[in-house]
């Protein structure tokens, strides 16, 4: 019990650049308690783009949404950047074996990586331009892409058993990640949203869930390990669709009945 609040600070220090006093965590904490601090985490980063995008609400559109989108990047020190784009870079890189952990531990991108960062980036802008969100939304989507995150790499580890479990902290984390650990965080997100978005915008999150295990199996059995860079993949994976989803239903006649 004593660790709790301990592996709060280190989750909230790990994904963020929020400050937070240094703070150790003992193995018994392990992954299963820091992942319940996840929906609390994603909260409190979406917190960052919603001020954003209230102090911008007179830019220019496109300005205002790259702002919006940098704000976003810089609060999470562009972790799940990074993974996203070494996880595409590794897929569509055509190499086997030694090689893709080889690209997966290179810190520079190559093509496919720097095209993945640059069209992820733009499709975050572009969403966030084009679509008329309310600052909470933001918060939404940052909770949606970390507090469904263990049940989603649960699910993609069910998908695809054959691929091994990386030697370094994410391999650690998903190795953590059993039935009983993905079940407070899931329903925590599930009712902080129904109170964000109401139940129409949850419900279209959900459903838009199974559709994006696809492309996260494509992705993952392409790789060397199921390792950190694919837990940034997953998150941006999460975020962006989350945008577009939400997005749509926004445009959409049933607009007003997000609202709670």
């Amino acid at each position: 019990m004593k660790e709790i609040l301990p592996c709060f600070r280190r989750t909230l220090s790990f994904l963020t650049r929020y400050p937070v006093p240094f703070t150790d965590v003992s193995e018994e904490a392990g992954p299963k308690i820091c992942v319940a601090w996840f929906p609390l985490v994603g909260v409190l980063v979406g917190l960052s783009p919603a001020v954003a995008d209230r102090v911008t609400a007179s830019f220019p559109v496109f300005l205002g949404a790259l702002v919006v989108v940098l704000v976003w990047t810089f609060v999470t020190g562009g972790i799940h950047w990074d993974g996203w784009a070494d996880s595409i870079e590794t897929a569509l890189s055509g190499v086997t074996g030694p090689e893709k952990k080889r690209i997966r531990k290179d810190p520079h991108l190559g093509t496919f990586g720097g095209l993945a960062l640059l069209s992820g980036f733009l499709v975050k802008v572009f969403a966030v331009a084009g679509y008329a969100f309310e600052p909470m939304d933001f918060v939404a989507v940052a909770l949606w892409g970390r507090g469904i995150l263990p049940l989603f790499l649960f699910l993609v580890r069910r998908m695809a058993p054959e691929i091994p479990l990386s030697d370094g902290l994410g391999g650690g984390f998903i190795s953590g990640i059993g039935k009983k650990c993905f079940v407070f965080p899931t329903l925590a997100t599930g009712t902080t949203l129904v109170f964000l978005l109401g139940i129409p915008g949850t419900l279209v999150l959900l459903a838009g869930l199974p559709l994006l295990l696809i492309p996260a199996r494509w992705i993952l059995l392409r790789q060397d390990a199921f390792s950190g860079d694919f837990i940034g993949f997953s998150v941006e994976l999460l975020e962006m669709s989350s945008l577009i989803f939400l997005g749509i239903l926004r445009s959409h006649p049933l607009h007003a009945s997000l609202t709670v």
